[in-house]
């Protein structure tokens, strides 16, 4: 489905894929550079729930506004904001965001953390850890001509499933298959290149200063959960955020997952969602 949002005065529409059913929802976010597709395995996992998987500006099948958009952590939390609104989902919801989506959660949670219920962060970016040199070589193809680009796209085609798969346990959820039919295919987004350049757009919009984030606003029950494996990003950023999470904070390691961990053990991720959801049901702090 989509949600009509408007974020600095320019209306956008947010892809959303819908699974499950019950009285608890979950607002799922993605990273960089996957999209909601990324969800598909844990939100199977997770049918008593609904769970709503969004595509964040600029990303998958929602619009891609390029140079219309400031593409910061600040205006994507805005844009999560819309979509909470544009739901009836205020106070109601459960958010549950990875990576680059992490980071956008963090700064949502410390301006609108009256929006969620409670809070999970799935191997964010945090402190000093945004960007890595994945997403900078991205950024530097920032304003390069069309063939600079036509040239580029192909190497980062022809690339993706081995950066994937380093970013995995053991490489093997991401088959030159899956990573085309749930990934790739958005990069070909027309008219022209609109796809890649929007993926360009999310890599060189963002600061390190939009990870300076005042935790102590997070009041709300949190999980931060951690693929050991982790090749991008140190897991011991998790015990940081603990500390500096003013709500009752949980650390839950996942073992045999990268940071992909919704594609590795998406069975694990789905059973620490259910575990940390009903042990804050009917809590209201």
């Amino acid at each position: 489905m989509k949600q009509e949002v408007t974020v600095d005065g320019l209306k956008i529409n947010i892809n959303i894929e819908e699974s499950g059913s019950g009285d608890t929802t979950l607002l799922m976010v993605h990273g960089i550079p996957t999209n909601a597709r990324l969800w598909r395995h844990v939100q199977a996992e997770l049918p008593q729930y609904r769970t709503l998987a969004m595509d964040m500006v600029g990303y998958g099948q929602s619009d891609m506004p390029l140079d219309k958009f400031k593409h910061s952590f600040m205006n994507q939390a805005e844009a999560v904001k819309g979509v909470i609104e544009g739901l009836g989902l205020k106070g109601k919801v459960i958010l549950v965001a990875h990576d680059h989506g992490g980071g956008v959660a963090q700064v949502f949670a410390t301006k609108y953390c009256d929006y969620i219920s409670r809070l999970v962060l799935i191997n964010p970016v945090c402190f000093d850890q945004w960007p890595v040199c994945e997403v900078e070589a991205l950024a530097g193809l920032d304003g390069a001509p069309d063939e600079v680009l036509e040239q580029a796209l192909g190497q980062a085609v022809a690339g993706f499933p081995a950066l994937m798969r380093m970013g995995s346990y053991d490489g093997a959820p991401f088959t030159d298959k899956n990573c085309k039919q749930n990934y790739l295919q958005f990069w070909g987004r027309g008219p022209g290149m609109t796809g890649f350049k929007s993926l360009i757009r999310i890599a060189a919009d963002p600061q390190n200063s939009d990870t300076d984030v005042d935790h102590s606003k997070i009041t709300c029950p949190t999980m931060v959960m951690w693929g050991v494996a982790d090749n991008f990003m140190s897991a011991s950023a998790a015990e940081k955020l603990k500390e500096r999470i003013s709500g009752p904070t949980r650390v839950q390691y996942l073992e045999r997952a990268g940071h992909w961990v919704q594609e590795d053990r998406p069975d694990e991720v789905a059973k620490y969602i259910n575990d940390f959801v009903t042990e804050w049901a009917g809590v209201n702090l």
